[in-house]
């Protein structure tokens, strides 16, 4: 600042009046203030602000910043805004000389939402024409819907799209326009002269209350007749092996493949799976579809580092032909990696649970595995987890995958429309001494198939699409551990019933579905994950099988995650059920009885740094029974067949100290686990531990705290401290709430990474 000069201490925005996404607007028309009228806070510790270099007032930016949010709102489809400013001084007198500080307040009334009326086309070409009619459902532009720049930019895209896979190459956004309804436009337009604006508002005083807009997409006059010409694939080069130096064409072979000609330099890559790959089509008119997803096939299999399509006009023919050449750069072969590690596994208590841990990782890929970019990961893991007993878990674990770029079934399934489609075999063993309880041997295998639905947005296949679906299919999952029990394990079965069930030998015989897709709109990014389990359907009905270690279950959770993104600060949002149906039989020392509970290693559990942080890990529930909280059995670990779970963390910054980002988060996590258990006194049902919506108030816990966050870029380092507002151990007492609150008798976690 200068001294005895006014500056810009704040800028303020005011919406008037019922807008939708009000916040959001407010941003953007932030963002729309001319940089003499922003200002710079730095924030140390959360606590002291400070502005950085505040910008000298001068009245002439408000006009310009007014002229730039109306422009914005226009944009937006807002009919007639109005945006009214006012500003004030404070004189403060400081050690340093005195301020003038400038308090700068717009007052914005967007006005009412201009929407569209009728949406028509209306090109000279007779082709382009039909092609547009044709598609005119899959426009993005419906009537009633609010009029935007954007929503006419995206439908241009859409059109040029259309176009382009139905040959014409050449065409641009430079050959087609919209043109609106001439009144209203000229209304929006924030150039136009008051005088005027106010004749054109009298004009269309019927149209003041509910104002609407029709659009036209039209073609401009034809300079360059090529841009109307259809055009054909003619020859298709492809280069497997290209090389960033000078090709020298006396080293390389040629090979000519279902009308390729594939040009080589080594049998690096088997030529049919080339060919096969490739989806430009020798004498097919040009279809820029066609064209990205050769494009995408050959980036996503992983074994080449850039792809590069060069589409050329023939100049010598009298028919518009494209010629294609395609260089791939290989990757290389095979990567080495060996780290030192402090992670977390959130994948099942057979791993390392969710606690801070340590290991040492060794991982071999293969991209280009059998000469058909079939890539293969052969990975070892030892690993500890830390715990309440410094060192709670100890793990060794080795694991081979294959990932084959393509579906391998019995029969054919049709996958043009999908994206990546793998199929993927996994082997993993591993062994874990979960130290006093047990320790276990495990063996898993899986075949399945994993892809993606829906359109890239930079492939400009479908203008707007934004979700998409990865799916994860597996037909068939072995699952076999070995436990072998301690003493300690052995006397903690004597005391709860449920334990006889759930520390044993397991074999999971299964087939998996799972569903995962998000969405991102402005500042606001939502993710959704579903997954289905079910075992011994089939296999089951074999006797033997039944009544000895296979699980019979069938289980189902979901996941949904909202974000929302602000400058210095964010809300994140989390909400989780699962549920298990348990129907298996076992033969208990010739007493045939029904199982109850999910195996061990697939059970809900609650409690840790990545979920309710106010408990230890498996300390929470079952419901709000006392079961385990009795002095013998306080510290057994606890699993449920079902669980509900909600979070909430308002995350900000704080500061940044030598380039580590410091920052913190109030979080709240709301839930529980459920089962069934049985006392084992009197072996009667515990109704307190099984879900019932009646009850479900009394049994839901709910935990608050704040952390204490260090981001490192590439991994964060997170430190929570939380207290028990609800407890369901307490619910005869007050519903559970504010019990033993005491400053010093909360729980702190250790984690890494965001909870969620």
């Amino acid at each position: 600042m200068q001294p005895g000069k006014p500056f810009v201490y704040k800028t303020t925005i005011d919406i008037k009046g019922d807008v939708p996404d009000k916040l959001q607007l407010q941003e953007r028309l932030q963002n729309q203030l001319d940089d003499s009228l922003k200002t710079r806070v730095i924030t140390y510790a959360g606590v002291v602000r400070v502005l950085y270099k505040p910008p000298v007032f001068d009245s002439v930016n408000i006009g310009r910043s007014e002229i730039f949010m109306t422009s914005l709102l226009h944009s937006l489809g807002y009919f007639h805004p109005e945006i009214t400013d006012t500003f004030h001084i404070t004189t403060v007198n400081k050690r340093k000389g005195k301020q003038e500080r400038v308090h700068i307040n717009f007052k914005v009334t967007p006005g009412k939402v201009l929407r569209l009326d009728s949406i028509g086309y209306a090109f000279r070409d007779p082709e382009l024409q039909r092609l547009a009619t044709r598609q005119q459902d899959r426009s993005a532009l419906k009537k009633a819907e609010p009029y935007s720049l954007q929503k006419i930019s995206d439908e241009l895209d859409r059109l040029l799209v259309v176009f382009r896979n139905n040959g014409y190459f050449k065409l641009n956004k430079e050959d087609i326009y919209a043109e609106v309804d001439t009144v209203v436009a000229a209304l929006i337009d924030p150039t136009l002269d008051p005088f005027e604006q106010f004749r054109l508002l009298d004009s269309l005083r019927k149209k003041r209350e509910n104002p609407t807009i029709n659009v036209v997409f039209k073609q401009h006059p034809v300079k360059d007749s090529s841009r109307l010409k259809k055009y054909y694939i003619g020859k298709v080069q492809v280069y497997p092996d290209a090389s960033y130096e000078e090709f020298d064409s006396t080293i390389h072979d040629t090979a000519h493949i279902k009308g390729y000609e594939i040009i080589y330099n080594s049998p690096r890559f088997k030529l049919p799976f080339i060919a096969n790959n490739v989806a430009l089509r020798p004498g097919a008119l040009y279809n820029q579809r066609r064209y990205y997803r050769t494009s995408n096939i050959f980036t996503s299999l992983g074994a080449w580092q850039n792809v590069d399509i060069e589409m050329r006009e023939r100049k010598d023919s009298t028919t518009p032909i494209l010629d294609a050449r395609i260089r791939l750069y290989p990757n290389p072969k095979q990567n080495l990696n060996i780290a030192f590690e402090t992670s977390r596994n959130v994948s099942d208590i057979l791993a390392t649970g969710q606690l801070f841990g340590i290991g040492l990782n060794g991982r071999l890929l293969n991209r280009n595995a059998y000469r058909e970019a079939i890539q293969t990961v052969t990975s070892a893991r030892f690993g500890i987890e830390l715990g309440t007993n410094i060192i709670q878990t100890l793990q060794a674990n080795v694991a081979h995958t294959i990932n084959f770029p393509k579906f391998i079934s019995p029969i054919r399934i049709k996958t043009d429309s999908l994206i990546a489609p793998r199929t993927l075999l996994n082997l993993n063993a591993s062994y874990t001494d979960r130290l006093l309880l047990f320790k276990s041997r495990s063996f898993n295998t899986s075949w399945g198939y994993e892809w993606v639905k829906g359109r890239r947005r930079q492939d400009q296949d479908q203008v707007g699409q934004r979700w998409r679906k990865t799916w994860q299919y597996i037909p068939l999952n072995y699952e076999y551990t070995d436990v072998i029990k301690t003493d300690s394990l052995r006397k903690l079965e004597d005391r709860i019933s449920s334990y006889k069930f759930a520390f044993n030998n397991g074999l999971i015989i299964s087939q998996v579905l799972s569903l995962s897709t998000g969405v991102e709109k402005d500042n606001k990014l939502t993710l959704l994950r579903g997954r289905v389990e079910e075992s011994g359907a089939l296999f089951g009905l074999i006797k033997r099988l039944d009544l000895g270690s296979l699980a019979r279950f069938v289980k189902i959770d979901g996941e949904f995650k909202h974000y929302i993104d602000h400058p210095h600060s964010s809300w994140a949002f989390r909400a989780f059920a699962g549920y298990g149906l348990v129907y298996g039989k076992k033969d208990t020392a010739g007493h045939i009885v029904n199982e109850n509970n999910l195996p061990f290693f697939k059970a809900f559990f609650a409690g840790g740094p990545y979920s309710m942080r106010a408990w230890p890990i498996r300390r929470l529930g079952p419901g709000s029974s006392n079961l385990y909280d009795k002095p013998d059995t306080s510290g057994i670990e606890r699993f449920g067949n079902m669980q509900i779970e909600l979070n909430a963390e308002y995350r900000f910054n704080i500061t940044t100290i030598a380039g580590i980002k410091v920052n913190s988060a109030l979080f709240v996590d709301i839930g529980n686990i459920w089962s069934t258990e049985f006392d084992p006194k009197t072996n009667q049902k515990v109704p307190e531990a099984s879900f019932k919506f009646s009850r479900l108030y009394k049994d839901l816990a709910i935990g608050a705290g704040s952390s204490l966050r260090f981001d490192f870029d590439f991994f964060l380092i997170r430190l929570d401290w939380a207290y028990r507002l609800k407890d369901p151990l307490y619910a005869h007492e007050n519903d559970g709430w504010f019990n033993d609150i005491r400053i010093l008798n909360g729980q702190f976690q250790l984690g890494i990474g965001y909870p969620f």
